[in-house]
C-alpha cells in the first residue's frame, strides 16, 4: 500500500459511507422515530388525559437543552476532573481511544453514580465522559477501555446530541424508552462495535458488559451459558416484547451482536485503521482563525430559543394581566366585599385591585356567607401584543447583565463579554450593547454585516459574543 492509500485508509470516516461502523438501519430508525412522534404524542396525551401544545413541547426541549448546558458546571462543582496527574490510567485510555477515532479528547470526570458506570454527554464541544466512582477502580483496564471506547463512539457518531436531551443519563425514563427505544437500542449496538475495536478483545468486551449489567455478580457469570439464554428468547417471540419498551438491548443480544461483528471483515478493516491512527498525528486541526467569535447560525439559534422561551412564558404572564376582563359576576361581588371589609389588610386589597383592574358597579350583596377569594379565568393574552417586545428586551438585558448569557445563549454555548475579554458586561454594558444593536439595524448597517463574526454594534458597545468552548484569539 503506497503512502497516499495509507493516508486515505486511516482518515476514512468511521460513521459514513459503505464502510461505516453504524449498524444497519440506525439512521432510518431515527427518521422513522421522529416522523412517528406526532402519533406518539397523541397517544401519550390520550393515556395521560392531557392535550400537549406545541408551546409545551418547545419549552420541554428548551428546558432539556438548558439542563444539559448546566452539566459542565455541575461536573466541575461536584465531580473529579481526570487528567494525567489524577486517574492518569483513565486519562491515557481516553486519549488513546480518541486518537483511534481521530476526534478531540473530551473532558473526563469521575462522579458518584451507583447506576450508570460510564456515560458520554454533550450536544456540542466540549463533550464529556462521566465515569462512576463506584466502578472506576472495579473495572479491569481492558474492560474500562471497552466502556470508554463505546462512549467515545456515541460522541463521534453524534448520538449524544440527542440522548443528552432525553434525560440526565440519556435514557432512564419510561416514556422516553417507549418513544425513542427503537433508535436507542440501535445506537448501543453501534457503540459496542467501537468499544470492541478500542479494547481489541472480545473476552474483555463481554466481561465489561457482564460487570456493568450485574456489578459484582458479573465476575461469576458463565458467559457461555448466559449467551445460550438467547436461544430461549428466539424460540418464544412474546419473550422479546419486553425489550421493545426498553432503551437498551438485552445483554444476551449485545453479546451475540459482538460475536457476529468480531467475525465480520469490517472488524478487521477498522482494527487496522484504529491501530494506524494511534501512531499518526491526529488529523483534526483546522487552519487558525478567530473561532472564538460566534457566527451567524449560532447567533440565530440562540435568538430562536429565546423567542420560544418568551412565547411560552408570555401567555402565563397574561393570565394575571388579563384576569379582570374574565371575572365572573360572583368574583366581582367578592372583590367588592373584600374592599368593604375593614379587617382585610390594605396591602392585600392593593395587590388584588391592581391585578383585576377596574370593576363594574357592585350588585346587591347577599346577606349571608363570608366573602371568598376571587378565582381568575384566563382566555387570552395581553391586549397589547407589542408589549411582548419590551418584555423580550428586558429579558435579554437582565440575563446578559447578570449572567452574561440568556437561556438561548446557554444552549448555543455562547456568552457576551467585554472586548477586553472580561467576563461581565454589567447592566450598563448590556444596555449599551442592545441600544447599539437597535441603532445598527435602524440605520441598516446591521443588515449588511449580519454574517460577520464581529458586528458593528459590538464594536460600538465594546462587547463581543464568543464561544464558551473555543479559545478566543486576539
Amino acid at each position: 500500500m503506497n503512502a497516499d492509500a495509507a493516508a486515505t485508509e486511516t482518515t476514512a470516516p468511521a460513521f459514513k459511507g459503505p464502510e461505516s461502523l453504524r449498524v444497519r438501519g440506525e439512521r432510518a430508525t431515527l427518521i422513522w422515530t421522529v416522523a412517528s412522534l406526532p402519533i406518539t404524542i397523541v397517544v401519550l396525551g390520550w393515556v395521560f388525559q392531557h392535550q400537549f401544545t406545541w408551546q409545551q413541547l418547545a419549552l420541554l426541549i428548551v428546558v432539556s437543552m438548558i439542563y444539559v448546558s448546566f452539566t459542565r458546571g455541575r461536573l466541575l462543582g461536584g465531580g473529579l476532573r481526570v487528567h494525567a496527574g489524577q486517574f492518569g490510567h483513565v486519562f491515557e485510555v481516553v486519549e488513546e481511544c480518541a486518537r483511534m477515532l481521530q476526534m478531540p479528547t473530551p473532558h473526563v470526570f469521575v462522579r458518584d453514580d451507583p447506576f450508570v458506570p460510564v456515560v458520554g454527554i454533550g450536544t456540542g464541544d466540549p463533550y464529556a465522559i462521566v465515569i462512576s466512582a463506584q466502578y472506576v477502580e472495579y473495572f479491569k483496564p481492558d474492560e474500562l477501555r471497552f466502556l470508554i471506547g463505546r462512549e467515545l463512539g456515541h460522541i463521534a457518531a453524534g448520538h449524544t446530541r440527542f440522548t443528552s436531551l432525553l434525560s440526565s443519563n440519556g435514557r432512564e425514563n419510561g416514556v422516553i424508552s417507549v418513544a425513542f427505544g427503537a433508535w436507542l437500542r440501535k445506537i448501543d449496538y453501534t457503540a459496542d462495535r467501537v468499544g470492541l475495536l478500542c479494547c481489541g478483545s472480545l473476552d474483555a468486551a463481554l466481561r465489561a458488559i457482564a460487570v456493568s449489567s450485574f456489578h459484582a455478580a458479573g465476575r461469576h457469570i458463565d458467559l457461555g451459558a448466559f449467551a445460550e439464554q438467547l436461544t430461549e428468547l428466539k424460540a418464544e417471540p412474546s419473550l422479546r416484547m419486553g425489550e421493545w419498551t426498553a432503551s437498551t438491548p438485552y445483554a444476551t443480544n449485545r453479546i451475540a451482536a459482538l460475536h457476529t461483528f468480531a467475525r465480520d471483515p469490517l472488524y478487521q478493516l477498522w482494527s487496522r485503521r484504529f491501530t494506524a491512527n494511534v501512531a499518526r498525528t491526529r488529523a483534526i486541526a483546522e487552519p487558525l482563525r478567530d473561532t472564538g467569535f460566534v457566527g451567524f447560525w449560532r447567533r440565530a439559534a440562540a435568538f430562536a430559543i429565546d423567542v420560544i422561551v418568551i412565547q411560552v412564558i408570555w401567555p402565563a404572564a397574561g393570565k394575571l394581566a388579563g384576569a379582570s376582563a374574565n371575572l365572573d359576576p360572583d368574583d366581582v361581588q367578592n372583590v367588592h366585599a373584600m374592599n368593604a371589609d375593614p379587617h382585610v389588610p390594605s396591602a392585600v386589597k392593593d395587590i388584588v385591585n391592581s391585578a383585576v383592574g377596574p370593576l363594574p358597579a357592585p350588585s346587591p350583596l347577599p346577606s349571608h356567607g363570608p366573602a371568598i377569594a376571587p378565582h381568575f379565568v384566563y382566555s387570552g393574552g395581553f391586549d397589547s401584543d407589542g408589549f411582548i417586545y419590551v418584555v423580550f428586551v428586558a429579558y435579554v438585558v437582565l440575563l446578559v447583565a447578570l449572567m452574561g448569557q440568556t437561556f438561548g445563549m446557554m444552549v448555543a454555548d455562547v456568552r457576551v463579554v467585554r472586548s477586553d475579554r472580561s467576563a461581565r458586561v454589567g447592566f450598563g454594558g448590556a444596555i449599551v450593547r442592545y441600544l447599539a444593536f437597535f441603532a445598527s439595524f435602524v440605520g441598516l448597517i446591521g443588515i449588511w454585516s449580519i454574517f460577520r463574526r464581529v458586528q458593528p454594534f459590538e464594536k460600538w458597545s465594546n462587547t463581543r459574543l464568543v464561544s464558551n468552548s473555543a479559545t478566543v484569539r486576539s
